[in-house]
C-alpha cells in the first residue's frame, strides 16, 4: 500500500541542507515546539524499555531524545536519503546506532506491519493526501501514539495554499495537506484508543492517545 506525496519531491524538499538545519538547531536549543511537548506527555505515561516506531523520522532528533530518555529500541522510517546520512552520524555521536533499526522508503509502502509499544509521527500526517496514515499507525501502536499536525485555520490554510503555488511553480511534486483534525481523531478513537494529552501552537496541534484496556 502507498499513499504518500512523489517521493522525488520529498527529496527536493527535505534535503541534507535542511537536515542539518535541524541537527543543528537541536544541538543549540533542543527539539522542536511540538515534538518537545509530545515527548513529554509520552514520558508521563512512561515507556522504558519500550519499542519506538518513528514514521517521518527525519534528521532523528526525536529518536535521540526518546531513546536517551528510557526508550529501548527504534525503528525509523524516512524518505529522503539525505536524512539518512545526517541522522546515522547524530546517531553515532550519540552511541545509539546499535539501537535503531533505519529504513529510507515511504512506510505505506513497507510492507511492515509490526507492533510498536509507541509510535511517534511529528509533521508527518500533513505530507499524506488521506488520513489513511493514520488508521494504519493507529493498528501498529500496542500502548501509545503520538501525532501532530497543522490546524485547521483559515490562516494556515491560506499559508499551505501559497506553499503548494509556490512549489506547483518550482515543478517540485511535493505538496503540503491540511486534514480534519476531528477526522484524525475518530480514526484513533475508533481503533481503541483515549487521549491522554494534547495541545496546539499558532500553526500546529498535537495529541497523545494511550491504548484503553
Amino acid at each position: 500500500m502507498s499513499g504518500c506525496c512523489d517521493p522525488r519531491g520529498y527529496r527536493q524538499v527535505f534535503n541534507a541542507a535542511q537536515a542539518a538545519k535541524a541537527v543543528r538547531a537541536f544541538e543549540q536549543k533542543g527539539l522542536d515546539g511540538t515534538a518537545r511537548p509530545m515527548i513529554a506527555a509520552l514520558r508521563a505515561e512512561g515507556f522504558d524499555g519500550a519499542t519506538v516506531l518513528e514514521v517521518g523520522a527525519g534528521p532523528a532528533t526525536a529518536l535521540v531524545t526518546l531513546l536517551e530518555a528510557g526508550a529501548g529500541r527504534a525503528v525509523a522510517y524516512d524518505i529522503s536519503p539525505s536524512y539518512e546520512r545526517v541522522a546515522g552520524a547524530l546517531l553515532q555521536g550519540r552511541g545509539l546506532t546499535n539501537r535503531v533499526e533505519w529504513h529510507t522508503g515511504d512506510y505505506l509502502a513497507s510492507g511492515d506491519d509490526r507492533p510498536a509499544e509507541v509510535v511517534f509521527l511529528n509533521r508527518v500526517v500533513c505530507c499524506y493526501p488521506d488520513i489513511a496514515l493514520v488508521g494504519v499507525v493507529a493498528d501498529r501502536a500496542s500502548r501509545l501514539l503520538a501525532l501532530s499536525y497543522p490546524r485547521r485555520r483559515w490562516y494556515t490554510r491560506s499559508a499551505i495554499r501559497m506553499i503548494n503555488g509556490y512549489l506547483w511553480l518550482r515543478r517540485v511534486p511535493f505538496r503540503v495537506f491540511v486534514h480534519d483534525p476531528g477526522a484524525i481523531a475518530r480514526n484513533v478513537i475508533a481503533a481503541g484508543f483515549e487521549e491522554v494529552a494534547g495541545g496546539a501552537s499558532t500553526v500546529w496541534e498535537w495529541k497523545v492517545w494511550r491504548r484503553a484496556a
